[in-house]
């Protein structure tokens, strides 16, 4: 096969938490020169040194994990996708990123669960606010610097409604910073 490698195609890159920036290096197999390369978004920029392909990330807004892809064109005519799948660890998980109600339900709290694992730049959940009047909530540290509880009611499910939950953390990195959960009856 001429070009790129099936194998070639898709690379996975770990990241650390707060990794900024990333290099990834792309070959043919068979020596064909990269002749263009476009990549699908603005955070890549690429250097081709004949027939290898070197794309430069920059990865400091990825907080979840991405995929991020290069069209290429060969010597040889070969049309290729490279793609990249970056896997970026979490520093924030929640156990849910809305809760639901049914309209006419009892009004039953329910509860969101954060847990900062660990390692994480996110040292403490600092806040929690609700956008809207429909609920009540209830913010509390189970393991302070670990683990979290936001527990939320419905006032009232007789009509439809949707809320925003906004999780305000301490963290070095902005990109830990803020997380928004949803709150619906519907």
């Amino acid at each position: 096969m001429a070009g790129f490698a099936p194998q070639q195609l898709v690379q996975q890159v770990k990241l650390a938490y707060a990794q900024k920036e990333v290099t990834v290096t792309f070959a043919t197999t068979d020596g064909s020169r990269v002749i263009k390369a476009k990549p699908d978004c603005d955070c890549t920029a690429v250097r081709v040194e004949g027939s290898r392909l070197i794309a430069e990330v920059d990865t400091s807004t990825f907080d979840t994990p991405v995929e991020k892809t290069i069209a290429v064109t060969t010597s040889d005519g070969q049309r290729s996708i490279l793609t990249m799948r970056f896997d970026v660890p979490q520093a924030v998980i929640i156990s849910s990123p809305a809760l639901v109600w049914e309209r006419g339900s009892a009004p039953s709290p329910q509860e969101f669960r954060i847990r900062l694992p660990k390692g994480s730049p996110v040292r403490s959940l600092r806040s929690a606010d609700l956008s809207g009047d429909d609920f009540d909530y209830q913010a509390r540290t189970i393991t302070p610097g670990c683990e979290y509880a936001v527990t939320v009611t419905p006032k009232s499910t007789a009509r439809r409604c949707l809320n925003r939950l906004v999780l305000k953390m301490d963290g070095p990195d902005p990109r830990y910073t803020q997380r928004i959960l949803y709150l619906r009856v519907k």
